[in-house]
């Protein structure tokens, strides 16, 4: 059976549980009334009692299937034959003056439980219509009396004010089935390394509740600055918030769901199972001019690592009952940022798996072969019955393969694990670059000179074997595919960034101009592999190519790696 008719049932059954009341008090008032007519007497009682029986045989009926299965296939029989008895009691008893008219009210009351706000329309409608002949007898017909029509005009009044709160109450209730409803959709969360869902936390949360803006406000534990995304008509864009010295969400509300109205300043809080005021102004100044609303439902979301909160901006008929359905969509949103933050762990703890296992791999494969070819090399430099031009061959590269077990060495450190602190190791940059630069001088044959500034700057190892890997490609990129004799490197940090500068005076890339970031040719005229090492250090690179040679210009992080 599906939802709405195992709602229909139970609604039904609460029906006939009213009815049955009502037709016992009905016969009891009648019983007490003075007598009328012997018509309108006999006619009533009749009525009454017919009444009495079909009410308590529906009730004794209600938790048969037959109800359920065949009685409520038809769902106006059961209104029709009451709005037919209550119909002839009225008329059969005074009209407008009847003391049977409150079972109308009863009536539109048991329409709006079964089917919300369409059922308080239509039976509010129908009890004007049926009630509309009575008013007619009183103003213009036979039987005009001031005290009837006095009833007639304030049983006229209450009914449709009756009807349209009904109306406005099945519509709301209506609405948060709707939204609880929607809690049921899935909240869909990407495991790529693009960073916490907050796009897709903050559309359900908008989704929810049928609105189309909103933000979401989070801090890092280890940023100093708050981020905030805002989501306006399907466009979503990002923005860095500098602390403003106050709290974003005052601390008796941070962890809570609110209602924050903004012309007012004031707010209204879910406090565990209730609602009651909350604390004025209980968002930041700076964190308000963020955007345009009127009120905001504010949802908190947090998890280990992450402090956060979603604004639902000006959503339709906002109520109380949103509390509990932000405290659901709360639940949701922080379950989703504390998958993704597990997913990311465990693929960082894969992916340290995997550079354990490639370190150990060449430090036995690939490190121990240049051992033994240097032991080799060191064998044949004592032989002397090789020519000196030979000699002088084997010295070079007996330099060069104790160089890259050095290199190597380094490149096997950064692969495993840092251990206490050696993860910040700080180094000379201008040392390094003058040491790589000498040894790339003998190798390539040409000149290559290096500049840091400022002179005494430190960079730590890993942004030091980045920036190593950055400039030995560019050389050999210069030698091999430009000609070039003379390599100038200039390296400048500032404001936490390092920009690094490399020109040539060889013949250029396949290209004049300039090309930045993902325009590269995907066709080899220009460094793609150079290119993925800088967008993997989170670094942009800038090409300058002419006849007179090339620039490779790179701007990343200094805290890269």
């Amino acid at each position: 059976m599906k939802g709405e008719q195992l709602l229909s049932v139970r609604s039904g059954r609460v029906v006939a549980v009213g009815r049955g009341v009502l037709a016992v008090f009905l016969v009891l008032s009648f019983l007490l009334a003075p007598p009328t007519t012997p018509f309108a007497d006999r006619a009533s009682s009749l009525l009454l009692v017919g009444n009495l029986v079909w009410a308590v045989l529906l009730l004794a009926t209600s938790r048969h299937h037959l109800f359920a299965y065949r009685l409520l296939r038809f769902p106006a029989v059961l209104p029709a034959v009451d709005l037919t008895i209550f119909t002839t009691l009225l008329y059969l008893t005074s009209g407008a003056n009847s003391p049977f008219f409150s079972p109308f009210v009863v009536l539109m009351l048991a329409a709006t439980i079964q089917w919300g706000s369409r059922g308080a329309t239509i039976m509010g409608l129908l009890t004007l219509l049926v009630f509309a002949p009575a008013g007619w007898q009183v103003f213009f017909g036979q039987d005009q009396d001031q005290q009837a029509a006095m009833s007639f005009v304030l049983r006229t009044g209450y009914t449709a004010v009756i009807s349209v709160m009904l109306v406005a109450f099945g519509r709301h209730v209506e609405r948060v089935v709707d939204e609880l409803s929607r809690l049921s959709d899935p909240l869909s969360v990407d495991d790529g390394d693009a960073g916490p869902p907050i796009a897709e936390c903050l559309r359900h949360a908008l989704w929810v509740f049928g609105a189309a803006r909103g933000i979401f406000l989070w801090e890092d534990a280890d940023e100093p600055n708050a981020s905030i995304g805002i989501l306006d008509g399907g466009r979503f864009e990002t923005r860095l918030l500098a602390p403003g010295g106050e709290d974003w969400v005052a601390p008796e509300a941070a962890e809570a769901v609110f209602l924050y109205h903004r012309g007012s300043n004031a707010s209204v809080i879910r406090n565990g199972r209730g609602v009651m005021a909350g604390p004025v102004a209980p968002l930041a100044r700076d964190l308000v001019a963020q955007a345009d609303f009127e009120r905001a439902l504010v949802i908190p979301a947090s998890t280990r690592s992450l402090t956060g909160w979603v604004f639902v901006f000006d959503h339709d008929g906002p109520a109380n009952e949103d509390l509990a359905v932000g405290a659901m969509v709360s639940a949701q949103v922080s379950v989703a940022l504390e998958r993704w933050e597990s997913a990311r762990t465990r693929r960082a703890a894969v992916a340290a798996e995997d550079r354990v296992r490639l370190a150990r791999d060449l430090h036995d494969g690939v490190l121990q072969f240049l051992a033994g070819a240097r032991l080799h090399l060191d064998s044949l430099a004592g032989a002397r019955a090789l020519p000196e031009d030979a000699q002088a061959r084997i010295a070079i590269l007996r330099e060069a393969v104790a160089d890259e077990q050095r290199e190597l060495r380094g490149f096997i450190s950064t692969l495993r694990p840092a251990r206490g602190d050696s993860a910040r190791v700080m180094r000379p940059l201008g040392e390094e670059l003058d040491q790589l630069a000498e040894r790339l001088s003998r190798y390539w044959t040409i000149e290559v000179t290096a500049a840091v500034e400022p002179a005494g700057l430190s960079v730590s190892d890993s942004v030091s074997y980045d920036l190593g890997r950055i400039v030995r490609e560019s050389v050999a990129n210069a030698v091999r595919h430009g000609g070039a004799r003379n390599v100038r490197v200039a390296a400048t940090a500032a404001a936490e960034r390092l920009t690094i500068r490399i020109d040539d005076d060889g013949r250029g890339f396949a290209f004049d101009g300039e090309f930045v970031a993902d325009q590269f040719d995907p066709d080899g005229t220009s460094p793609r592999s150079l290119h993925e090492r800088v967008r993997a250090l989170d670094g942009r690179m800038q090409l300058s190519s002419s006849s007179k040679g090339a620039s490779v210009m790179i701007d990343m992080p200094l805290k890269a790696a």
